[in-house]
């Protein structure tokens, strides 16, 4: 250890450019894994923040929630607690003059279901056309007390509070009650139990009787895998992630076995002088579990520091146990 060390301080500039490229190679990888965990968050962020674990959806949808069609009434053949009917409409919001348009994704609950984001700025849905929206939105301009449409009517819906950020494919969320998101849909039904909806999100609940109709059953991780793009996403972009990391490995055994090969000479004057291969090996690995120390660290911290001025916009997320994970298998 002692001479890998000395070693090492006698040779900064060629140690230290190992190190830059070890650091360089570092900071690409976690940039990919921010973007994919960002892009991750982006898809799901919404469905997190229920905090369900059960999801019916029509049989014949493929587990897809927006081609999933069901009725209030149909929530008689499900038996738990925290049962809310859920319906969705992915549109354009734009203010009542059409001088902004922001595509978000609205979502549709009773008032009271715990589906209803708590309320931080405003007041909660407590009557007919009233919209909740995502603090993502409040940042882009829009306001309480600012009329907005959703969608391709002309129904006007009046914005009476904003939630923490929140987003559900990439899109910006916004609440409503179900009433309100069919008027938006065009639906000709908005009120009774025949009330069109997409799905019923639980926390804990089963069916009724073995004859449950036309609906299905999905657990909430299910549910996420299934969300349009989300699985070829994370798949794509963690595959770009592990390969460049097996990349990495491979460029720090070159770098090391040519920096070996280079040394030979020095090996055999150091063992004229008794110094056994033990020692020699260990200084070898002072070397790499250094250099690796140095070029991983500063990577980390740099993409720390760059994670907290990144634009709002870019779908960008630091996950800590997958950052531990990367660094525990390069050292």
């Amino acid at each position: 250890m002692y001479l890998g060390l000395k070693e090492m301080a006698h040779e900064k500039l060629r140690y230290g450019l190992l190190s830059g490229v070890l650091l360089l190679i570092a900071l690409v990888v976690f940039m990919l894994a921010g973007l994919a965990n960002g892009l991750s968050n982006g898809n799901r962020q919404a469905v997190d923040q229920w905090h369900a674990q059960t999801v019916y959806l029509n049989e014949d949808a493929n587990q897809t929630l927006s081609a999933s069609q069901l009725k209030l009434a149909d929530q008689d053949r499900i038996k738990g607690q925290d049962v809310a009917p859920l319906a969705s409409l992915s549109g354009t919001l734009r203010t009542a003059s059409n001088g902004q348009k922001t595509n978000a994704s609205a979502f549709g609950t009773t008032r009271d279901s715990f589906l209803m984001p708590k309320v931080i700025s405003g007041h909660r849905i407590n009557g007919k056309n009233q919209l909740l929206i995502s603090a993502g939105l409040k940042d882009k301009g829009y306001r309480i007390g600012q009329k907005v449409r959703i969608g391709t009517t002309d129904q006007k819906v009046t914005i009476v509070g904003t939630f923490k950020a929140s987003t559900y494919s990439i899109a910006p969320t916004v609440y409503t009650d179900v009433a309100t998101l069919n008027r938006l849909k065009g639906n000709p039904i908005t009120s009774g139990d025949q009330q069109p909806v997409n799905a019923f999100v639980t926390k804990k609940s089963h069916f009724k009787t073995q004859h449950h109709g036309n609906m299905q059953r999905l657990s909430i991780a299910t549910f996420i895998e299934k969300l349009p793009g989300y699985s070829a996403e994370q798949l794509t972009l963690n595959t770009m992630i592990y390969f460049l990391f097996a990349i990495a490995l491979a460029v720090i055994g070159i770098f090391m076995f040519v920096l070996t090969l280079q040394k030979q000479a020095l090996f055999g004057v150091l063992k004229v002088q008794g110094i056994g291969t033990k020692h020699i090996l260990a200084a070898l690995l002072t070397q790499s579990v250094v250099m690796a120390i140095i070029g991983i660290g500063i990577g980390l911290l740099i993409t720390l520091g760059l994670a907290q001025i990144m634009p709002a916009g870019l779908p960008f997320a630091i996950d800590c146990p997958q950052l531990v994970f990367i660094v525990w298998l390069s050292c």
